[in-house]
């Protein structure tokens, strides 16, 4: 299954694997005591990139099903669980669409990490009401950091990004909008709005280069996007965040939103 937008996502798989941050261990750690996951569980990752959830989650569940519709990111993520020694996901071509057809193996935990935004998410929370099975759960993990907490080097980015892409936010093919309500706004108005918040918070340092392709990994500014000027862009981000920092080395703030959500007792 491919689309515009998968197929510019597919510039960014060798990003996304490279230069998208981990989660940490002791966050599905948490996970596992909070959800009573003892290794007997079925669990189903949507949008599931190139495994930076599956991988940590297969080792407190029987089975992953990690679902993403970019053949380039199932077959990294493959890859990266092969070198982890991870041997129990299923790597899936599809999306959320799919959902609904979900008839056997139903899956107890659906997580949906940094890919709930590109859900119809009323909907799919409707579609799982009648496919996750009692007592099962949705996870959603989602970006807790606000636009002002962004380090001086990632706004030196946008700038440099707005001469090339223009102001407007991208969003694959389209113009990014704010959606109207939050994630967790949506969960507490769903048949799972019983709701746990838990944020996340830890940190990475980063060199230049690992900064520069760090921006080929977002939906935002895929290669795809910039086409033939991708080399001038990363050139002058690698010079730009030189110039304020010397060292090369920059500091990246990571906070997450962590939403447990289940039906209600």
């Amino acid at each position: 299954m491919t689309s515009p937008a998968s197929d510019l996502f597919a510039t960014a798989a060798p990003y996304y694997a490279r230069f998208r941050p981990r989660y940490p261990d002791e966050l599905f750690e948490f996970l596992a005591a909070r959800l009573g996951l003892d290794g007997g569980q079925l669990a189903l990752d949507v949008g599931c990139g190139t495994g930076q959830a599956s991988i940590p989650l297969a080792r407190h569940v029987s089975r992953v099903i990690a679902l993403d519709p970019v053949p380039e990111m199932l077959e990294l993520g493959r890859e990266a669980a092969e070198r982890a020694g991870v041997a129990n996901i299923e790597w899936e071509l599809g999306d959320s669409t799919l959902l609904g057809g979900l008839r056997t193996n139903l899956p107890g935990l659906v997580l949906f990490a940094a890919s709930f935004h590109w859900t119809d998410r009323t909907v799919v929370t409707e579609v799982l009401d009648g496919v996750v099975p009692p007592g099962g759960a949705l996870v959603v993990i989602g970006d807790g950091l606000g636009e002002a907490a962004q380090p001086d080097w990632v706004h030196l980015i946008a700038r440099i990004r707005s001469r090339y892409l223009g102001p407007d936010r991208r969003a694959a093919n389209g113009v990014y909008l704010a959606p109207a309500h939050s994630h967790l706004e949506v969960l507490q108005t769903s048949p799972f709005s019983a709701v746990e918040e838990v944020t996340w918070r830890w940190s990475r340092e980063l060199t230049v280069d690992e900064v520069v392709g760090l921006q080929f990994s977002y939906s935002f500014s895929t290669p795809a996007l910039f086409g033939a000027d991708a080399r001038a862009f990363a050139d002058e981000v690698r010079a730009g965040v030189l110039a304020a920092y010397p060292s090369g080395i920059v500091t990246e703030p990571l906070v997450v939103q962590v939403l447990i959500a289940r039906r209600p007792a």
